[in-house]
């Protein structure tokens, strides 16, 4: 990585080049006011005798083209004098010994030398980072590590948990690592997240669960929770409902929904905390006004099937309706239900059919079996036989028995069953991965 003054240091020298470049891009003017012809170098060579007027050097481009911006006309050049009769004409001088470049050319030249050029940036000041060596000036690209933003005084930045959201999760690792041997919560945390799940080494419910505790007793109320849903569920310690409450009581505190939900379940069932359905509905409703879609779901289902004093169609159709607009799928076919029917709310056959598709797309059976009817009985779709026959056998095979569905099954003619089988083989290969079309590659 390139450290903070390897890239002023690039950055002056890159500046220093480009000041050089852009200040010799003007032609120099001679004290009369003509633009002097630039010098023509040939490298690896001695400087060469200044170019008579007219004389075209071999091999070199053509003078160039003047600026359109009108200039003083050019003084006529005055012909080089001749060398005295009987004289050899001067030579031009040598090259030093040992010299590896050309000589400077004159000052009329508009483009410095290669050692004019390395002599201007030497005098550049020039960071040292890391003792006497310089950071190079091009870094290969294969040894730079992701980088890191600059710091911002005030602002608090955890790069390892940036890491791991961009799915840099070796990163992430190597980062929280040290932090975390060093009692920061916040990277034993992360650490239990990389265990639990798997992700950038062997997944390892065991060590997970030993940093969640290590961080959840160090007040890390994300690991409290995380932590007690290992011990609710066994995974990596002892199943302990007890102390899986008391841990979702730390992260309910801190008004985590996901704790409040959980919490209110062990209070409707009477495992690890006293039954109370009073203070299960309690915590289910502060869940769900937190945006918990699973509490939602549930204090719907609370609404319709708990106890007689707290039913409500209307408040059950309400939450199920939210729940649904989240995505759970359970709440789709519920609300889709609702909605045919027309309980808790104005019915629309329409809309409930929509419900029941987006339901049957995510592989829900119950759906596929209820969206089969509509498109058999025309009830929120026109009638399309071909539809129901493929949507109800895409249910069978997922293990929804309809007699009168197989009735009709029966009822259609050949054309529209091959169509409706064929609907439903697609339908199942594209559901499991496991199924392979043609797995002989015969035609």
């Amino acid at each position: 990585m390139i450290a903070g003054g390897g890239r002023v240091r690039f950055q002056a020298s890159a500046l220093a080049l480009l000041l050089l470049v852009g200040a010799a891009a003007q032609p120099a003017f001679a004290q009369d006011g003509a633009a002097t012809a630039p010098a023509q170098q040939q490298p690896d060579q001695a400087q060469p005798t200044q170019p008579q007027p007219g004389e075209q050097q071999p091999d070199q481009p053509p003078a160039a083209t003047p600026a359109p911006a009108p200039a003083p006309q050019p003084a006529p050049e005055t012909p080089a004098p001749a060398a005295p009769s009987g004289e050899e004409p001067a030579a031009p001088p040598e090259a030093p010994a040992g010299a590896d470049q050309a000589a400077e050319p004159p000052a009329s030249g508009f483009m410095p030398s290669a050692a004019e050029i390395s002599e201007r940036l030497s005098a550049v000041p020039r960071q040292e980072v890391g003792g006497d060596q310089d950071i190079p000036l091009l870094v290969p690209p294969t040894s730079v590590a992701p980088p890191l933003p600059l710091e911002i005084e005030g602002e608090v930045r955890d790069y390892a948990y940036g890491a791991f959201q961009r799915g840099w999760y070796l990163t992430a690792l190597s980062l929280a690592t040290p932090r975390a041997e060093a009692g920061d919560p916040a990277a034993q945390t992360l650490l239990g997240v990389l265990y639990e799940t798997g992700r950038g080494l062997p997944q390892d419910a065991e060590r997970a669960a030993s940093w969640y505790q290590l961080a959840s007793s160090s007040g890390n109320t994300r690991a409290a929770l995380r932590y007690g849903l290992m011990l609710l569920n066994g995974l990596g310690v002892p199943e302990d409902k007890v102390k899986a409450g008391d841990m979702f009581e730390v992260a309910a505190n801190a008004d985590i929904p996901e704790a409040i939900y959980n919490l209110a379940g062990l209070y409707r069932t009477g495992e690890g905390r006293p039954l109370d359905p009073d203070r299960a509905l309690e915590l289910l409703e502060k869940a769900a006004d937190l945006g918990d879609v699973d509490a939602r779901f549930q204090l719907a289902q609370f609404y319709l099937d708990g106890p007689a004093d707290i039913r409500s169609e209307a408040r059950a159709a309400f939450w199920m309706g939210r729940a649904a607009r989240q995505g759970h799928v359970g709440a789709q076919v519920r609300y889709a239900i609702l909605r045919f029917n027309g309980r808790g709310v104005a019915p629309d056959e329409t809309e409930a059919a929509d419900w029941f598709e987006r339901a049957a797309n995510a592989g829900n059976p119950v759906a596929m079996n209820r969206l089969a009817r509509t498109y058999a009985f025309g009830r929120g779709r026109d009638v399309d036989l071909e539809k129901a026959a493929g949507w109800h056998m895409s249910a069978r095979a997922l293990g929804i028995s309809d007699l009168e569905m197989d009735g009709l099954l029966g009822s259609i003619d050949a054309e529209t069953l091959a169509k409706a089988t064929a609907f439903a083989e697609r339908y199942a290969a594209a559901a499991d991965p496991t199924v392979v079309e043609n797995p002989d590659n015969t035609p």
